[in-house]
């Protein structure tokens, strides 16, 4: 087994306060606190946004997510969170993130009890389309199952996704639509193995820091049965490429 031992970016990172929502585990993490973690796991540059907060509390975070990327902006890359049941709140929002920097949106259909494909949602899709921003949903069963994003880019072909927690139906999206990404956060040896033979350019690392362990999901790479460079591309090369498009 190859062990890749270069810079590392990271596409799923959750940064700040965290609502009181597991009975097992605060995820609250302070700016510095993930700095340290970052240098202790070879992680040169991590996607950093808001621990779920729902409700009318997502503005507050997005500010501490925007003076984090002011503070260590060459380290870190800030993506806003919106609750999309609030409406045209969650459309002003997204036009405030854009204001402040940000450079995509995290969403959680689990977390904020919303189906993607719900009409209700076409304005705030819209917006972050529009703007040219890369989203990224939880994906997993019920409403956060990824087909469901197939009827979100049939009328945004060209939208940024970042599909977190690579699952079989994630690379069946990304085969459809060009610039959907997967991340590797969560996933399995074998599924990983199963996506670089559809989308190897298309994967991207991902920890779900501080939910999942960062010595776990670099070793899920490392475990597989893939080439050295892939293993960069997974690791680094595939997200800086998303990143410049």
């Amino acid at each position: 087994m190859s062990v890749y031992e270069g810079d590392i970016f990271d596409a799923h990172v959750h940064l700040g306060p965290s609502g009181e929502w597991l009975p097992y585990l605060d995820p609250s993490l302070k700016t510095e606190d993930l700095i340290q973690t970052m240098d202790d796991n070879g992680i040169r540059k991590a996607i950093v946004f808001a621990n779920p907060c729902v409700g009318d509390r997502y503005p507050k975070t997005n500010d501490i997510i925007t003076e984090a990327v002011e503070n260590y902006s060459d380290r870190l890359i800030g993506f806003g969170r919106v609750d999309p049941r609030r409406g045209e709140e969650a459309v002003s929002e997204v036009e405030r993130c854009v204001n402040m920097g940000l450079k995509g949106i995290k969403l959680h259909p689990y977390v904020e009890t919303f189906r993607p494909d719900h009409p209700n949602f076409e304005k705030l899709f819209d917006s972050i389309y529009e703007n040219d921003l890369i989203l990224l949903p939880h994906t997993g069963n019920g409403f956060s199952a990824p087909g469901y994003w197939n009827t979100v880019l049939e009328d945004r072909p060209k939208m940024k996704l970042i599909l977190g927690h690579l699952r079989e139906g994630c690379v069946s999206v990304a085969e459809e639509h060009e610039n959907v990404f997967v991340d590797t956060s969560g996933t399995r040896v074998y599924l990983l193995e199963h996506a670089v033979e559809k989308i190897p350019d298309r994967i991207v690392f991902g920890s779900d820091h501080p939910y999942l362990n960062y010595e776990v999901q670099k070793t899920v790479v490392n475990a597989a049965d893939i080439e050295e460079k892939q293993k960069r591309k997974i690791f680094k090369d595939n997200l800086e490429d998303l990143l410049q498009r």
